[in-house]
């Protein structure tokens, strides 16, 4: 007869050799600044070219900082060299708009944020906002800190180029390969979803913003999420590979 069963400890947590590299797009995903940022960019724009409400019927949803300056620049008939001007005047006038119009980071988005920081040796930014005007807006709402490296809209109109240049971007921070496979793009837009599977990274939709669900996974999203207030649940897709 066999003695009594010894008990075995409890597994360890499973930990992938390398990390996922988890990049955020921010507008609608982490946070809502209740149009601060178009309402800072038609000050630039009346600053600069004298245009009041520049913006108007301009689609923001996904695209990048450097494409939506440079379009209304073209329509008003002034060159896309002008860029540099209107972006210098955006980013002046962005700290005001922040606080006029008050916005909110989104729900369950700072427990995530945390308990991601607590997992990994980094998280990562993949925007097109600008740099310095995602650190402004990040920042007001105290959440820049959160993140090790990114890729940004200073230098790309196309979103899969800022993706690739934010896979590089974390990889070096955290010292791992800067492999696509394992980066994974969360984002409320189907254009954030195929920037993601352009630059070879997995895509994880958040119907935070103006798009459903049935759109972002019909995008290509591999996961889609309603948001982040099922801590476990985020957790579980964007650490489960």
């Amino acid at each position: 007869m066999s003695g009594p069963l010894t008990a075995r400890p409890p597994a360890a947590p499973y930990t992938p050799a390398v990390p996922p590299l988890l990049l955020f797009d921010i507008d609608l995903t982490l946070i809502a600044t209740s149009g601060a940022g178009r309402t800072a960019l038609d000050r630039a724009f009346e600053q600069v070219i004298a245009v009041p409400a520049a913006t108007e019927g301009v689609r923001f949803d996904g695209r990048t900082d450097r494409a939506i300056i440079t379009e209304v620049l073209e329509r008003h008939g002034h060159p896309a060299a002008r860029f540099a001007e209107v972006r210098d005047a955006y980013l002046a006038h962005l700290p005001a708009a922040l606080a006029e119009k008050g916005g909110q980071v989104l729900p369950g988005v700072k427990p995530l944020l945390d308990a991601l920081q607590r997992e990994l040796p980094g998280i990562g930014l993949a925007t097109g906002n600008l740099r310095e005007g995602a650190r402004r807006k990040l920042g007001h709402f105290g959440l820049w800190d959160c993140f090790a490296a990114g890729g940004f809209g200073d230098d790309h109109a196309d979103r899969s180029r800022i993706v690739a240049a934010a896979i590089d971007a974390l990889a070096a921070a955290v010292g791992v390969p800067a492999d696509p496979a394992s980066a994974v793009v969360i984002g409320d837009t189907p254009l954030d979803v195929a920037a993601a599977l352009a630059a070879g990274a997995r895509a994880v939709g958040v119907a935070t913003g103006r798009y459903t669900e049935a759109e972002l996974r019909a995008a290509g999203a591999g996961h889609v999420l309603p948001g982040f207030t099922d801590l476990d649940r985020a957790l579980a897709v964007l650490l489960g590979g």
